[in-house]
């Protein structure tokens, strides 16, 4: 988990969230393997969620307003630069439309395979969006003991 989050990070989020609502948002910070707690880039990714929705609505119940999915092209792209620059995923974010910054039923769903983590050792930033505008963050990392993922503070 990242000690902190680059506030210039932060704020390129919320603009992405605001610019991308009444849909939902979505992308990934990066590291260097070496060093945990930094986070060095950020990744602006496409929510493919209404065409999902749209090709099988019954897997994709959700429209774009309510869920997110990171298009896989994106989420490809992104593997292969961080194994050529010798980083990994640190974090996902996405953003709640007129909802709060918490951890979703759906969120966590979406983030464990088989009860465990997809991305072992990614944490998830959620951001509310109310009326267009963000607002509150939130951090939310694996709990190992709890099986679980907790609210962290979110430290800029």
């Amino acid at each position: 988990m990242p000690s902190s989050i680059p506030p210039d990070y932060l704020k390129r989020i919320f603009r992405q969230a605001e610019k991308d609502y009444p849909n939902e948002t979505c992308g990934i910070l990066i590291g260097p393997k070496s060093d945990q707690g930094v986070v060095t880039k950020i990744y602006a990714c496409r929510n493919v969620q209404d065409e999902y929705h749209h090709e099988d609505p019954i897997s994709f119940p959700r429209t774009a307003r309510a869920a997110y999915f990171i298009d896989p092209k994106d989420l490809l792209k992104i593997q292969k630069e961080s194994r050529q620059k010798n980083c990994e995923m640190r974090v996902i974010y996405h953003s709640h439309c007129d909802a709060g910054a918490y951890f979703s039923e759906e969120d966590q769903r979406i983030a464990l395979s088989e009860g465990k983590p997809t991305y072992p050792g990614v944490s998830y930033i959620v951001v509310s969006v109310q009326k267009g505008k963000a607002g509150e963050a939130s951090l939310f990392a694996w709990n190992e003991k709890e099986k679980g993922f907790e609210k962290k503070n979110l430290r800029l």
